[in-house]
C-alpha cells in the first residue's frame, strides 16, 4: 500500500491530495461500479493519499461509507469516511465507532451533516444528539481508551484505545462579521476536542482562503490544513449562484467570469478542470498542506489530468490570484488587503465592540448573577431552596411556574437542561434548526439559516449580543455539554441548583484540573 494519508499530511516536503466519492442508494448500478474503477486507477496512479466517502450527502439517504470503505481498503487506497451527528444517536455513534476500528476504517472526516431530507414515504427525523465538537471529543476519549462510568453495565473499566485519525471542516466564505467570526471560534473548540486535521468548505475566494491560514498561525492552531477545490463547471456555478446548496455562494461577477472563460475555452468541462487546477496551485503556493478535490466526474482520466495541470501551473501561482474573488463588496475580511498581490497583510483589522443589546439581555445578565452564578447573590440560598422542594408536592408547582415564565419570555421548549446562559438568552433548542450547542453549521448564507432561510442564524444572533458585552470570546473558550434527555419536562433552575444538569460536566473537568499534578 501507498504512503497512508496521515503520514503524508504529517509529512511537511509532501502536498496531500485526496477526493470525495458520492456513493448512490445502491450497489448494485452503474455508479457505484464506476466508483470502483475509478479507486482501481488511482490506486495505480498512486497520486491521491486518500478517498473521502460522503455519509448521505445533500440529507439524502445512500450506501453506507464504511461498506464502499472495507472496499478501497482492500484496493490498496486509504478510504476516509466521513462521520456526521445527523443520523443517530450518541450511542449508536459509539457503537458504529467501535465497528470502524474493528474494520481498521480509521481516517475520519467529522462533521454535523446536512439537514435530513427526503426518505422513506416523507421527510426523515432529524437526530442532532450530539454536535460535531462533542464527537471529536468523544473519538479522542476512544483513542485514549474510553473510561466506562461505574454506573454503567459493565462499568467501572477502561477499554482499548483505538487509533482514529480525525479532522474536522471550516469555513472562511461568510459574508459577515458576525457570521464569520463564530466559525472560527468553533474551529478552536474542534482542534481542543481532537480534530488532527482542518478542510476547508468550498470556496472560490483566494483571499478568504489566505484569511483562514493567516488566523490559524496567529492563534497557534498549528494543525495541517487542506484546502477544498470544488470542480465547477457553468451548470453547478449556476445552482450555486441561486444559493441551492447549503453554504457555497457564487455572486453574480463570478458567474459571469465563468460563463465567459467556458465560452472562450469552448469546453465547460475542461474550463472546470482548469479552473481547479488553478485553485490547487494557489493553495500550494500560499503554504496550504494539501487539497481535496471534490465535484468531478468519477473518471481519473480527468483527474489525471488536474493534476498533471496543477503540477503545471505552480511555479507562476501568483498569476492566478485576480482569478479568484467571489465575494460581495461588503464582505468582512479578518486582515488587511495587500494591494500588491490582493491576498491580505498580517495586520488583523480590530473590530469595535458594539454596546447594541436588547434591554431583557442585560436584565437577564443580572438575574443570572444573582441566583445561578456560584459564590453571588442568592446563589447558596438558591441552592438549599432547590434541596429542600425537591421530591416533594412544591416540586410540580415550582416547575410549572418557571416554565410559564421561560415560555413567555425564551419560548423555552422545556427541555430541563437549559443552557440559555452560555447562549445570551437565545434558546438553541428554539432557535437552531440542528440543536447545535457549540457554535454554527457552515451552511448559512448572508447570515440566514441553513434549514429555515427566512430565519437569521442562531449563532449570528448569539455573536452580536455577546459583543455588544464585551464576552464573544465566550464562544470561543465555553465547551458546552450535550443535553441530558433524561431531565426533560424537569426544572431546569433544580436541576442546575442540584448539580444534575450539562453544567455538572464542566464542574468536574476543573475539579480535575486542579486535582492532576501540574
Amino acid at each position: 500500500m501507498a504512503r497512508s494519508f496521515r503520514e503524508s499530511l504529517n509529512d511537511k516536503e509532501t502536498f496531500t491530495f485526496t477526493y470525495e466519492l458520492v456513493p448512490g442508494r445502491s450497489t448494485r448500478l452503474r455508479q457505484f461500479e464506476r466508483i470502483i474503477n475509478f479507486a482501481r486507477a488511482a490506486a495505480e496512479d498512486g497520486r491521491l493519499h486518500g478517498l473521502t466517502i460522503t455519509e448521505n450527502a445533500g440529507g439524502h439517504p445512500a450506501l453506507s461509507p464504511a461498506v464502499l470503505g472495507r472496499e478501497i481498503l482492500e484496493i490498496g487506497l486509504e478510504p476516509i469516511l466521513h462521520f456526521t451527528c445527523k443520523d443517530k444517536n450518541r450511542n449508536q455513534i459509539e457503537s458504529s465507532l467501535f465497528a470502524r476500528d474493528r474494520e481498521s476504517l480509521h481516517n475520519l472526516l467529522v462533521m454535523t451533516g446536512d439537514f435530513p431530507r427526503y426518505g422513506f414515504m416523507g421527510k426523515a427525523k432529524p437526530v442532532f444528539d450530539l454536535d460535531v465538537v462533542h464527537l471529536l471529543k468523544l473519538i479522542t476519549e476512544m483513542e485514549k481508551g474510553i473510561e466506562l462510568p461505574p454506573e454503567a453495565p459493565g462499568g467501572g473499566v477502561k477499554l482499548p484505545p483505538m487509533p482514529f485519525f480525525k479532522g474536522c471542516v471550516v469555513t472562511p466564505f461568510k459574508r459577515f462579521e458576525a457570521e464569520l467570526m463564530p466559525q472560527y471560534y468553533k474551529l478552536h473548540k474542534k482542534i481542543r476536542a481532537g480534530a488532527q486535521y482542518v478542510i476547508t468548505q468550498v470556496g472560490f475566494d483566494a483571499r478568504k482562503f489566505h484569511e483562514l491560514l493567516l488566523y490559524m498561525k496567529d492563534e497557534g492552531l498549528n494543525v495541517p490544513l487542506i484546502g477544498g477545490v470544488f470542480v465547477m463547471d457553468v451548470r453547478m456555478a449556476r445552482l450555486f449562484n441561486k444559493g441551492i446548496i447549503p453554504g457555497i455562494y457564487v455572486t453574480n461577477d463570478y458567474l459571469a467570469h465563468i460563463e465567459i472563460e467556458s465560452k472562450k475555452i469552448g469546453d465547460h468541462y475542461k474550463a472546470a478542470l482548469l479552473r481547479a487546477a488553478k485553485l490547487i496551485a494557489i493553495l500550494r503556493g500560499i503554504g496550504y498542506d494539501g487539497v481535496h478535490i471534490c465535484g468531478a466526474k468519477v473518471n481519473y482520466d480527468d483527474i489525471a489530468f488536474l493534476l498533471d495541470k496543477a503540477e503545471e501551473f505552480y511555479p507562476r501561482w501568483q498569476e492566478f490570484l485576480p482569478e479568484f474573488h467571489n465575494a460581495h463588496p461588503d464582505t468582512f475580511y479578518l486582515y488587511r488587503k495587500d494591494p500588491t498581490t490582493g491576498l491580505n497583510t498580517n495586520e488583523r483589522i480590530e473590530t469595535a465592540e458594539s454596546a447594541r443589546a436588547p434591554l431583557m439581555f442585560h436584565i437577564n445578565l443580572k438575574v443570572h448573577d444573582l441566583f445561578f452564578e456560584p459564590g453571588k447573590g442568592f446563589y447558596n440560598q438558591a441552592v438549599k431552596f432547590a434541596r429542600k422542594i425537591s421530591g416533594t408536592r412544591y416540586e410540580k408547582w415550582f416547575t410549572k411556574f418557571e416554565y410559564t415564565a421561560k415560555e413567555l419570555l425564551f419560548d423555552c421548549q422545556r427541555c430541563g437542561d437549559c443552557f440559555l446562559g452560555e447562549m445570551a438568552y437565545l434558546c438553541p433548542q428554539r432557535g437552531c434548526a440542528k440543536n447545535i450547542l457549540n457554535g454554527p453549521c457552515g451552511g448559512s448564507q448572508n447570515g440566514y439559516c441553513e434549514v429555515y432561510p427566512d430565519k437569521i442564524c442562531h449563532y449570528v444572533k448569539v455573536y452580536e449580543r455577546l459583543k455588544a458585552v464585551g464576552k464573544r470570546h465566550l464562544l470561543r473558550e465555553e465547551f458546552v455539554p450535550p443535553r441530558d434527555w433524561s431531565l426533560t419536562g424537569t426544572s431546569s433552575w433544580l436541576n442546575f441548583w442540584l448539580g444534575k444538569d450539562h453544567h455538572r460536566h464542566n464542574k468536574a473537568g476543573k475539579n480535575q484540573e486542579k486535582d492532576s499534578p501540574k
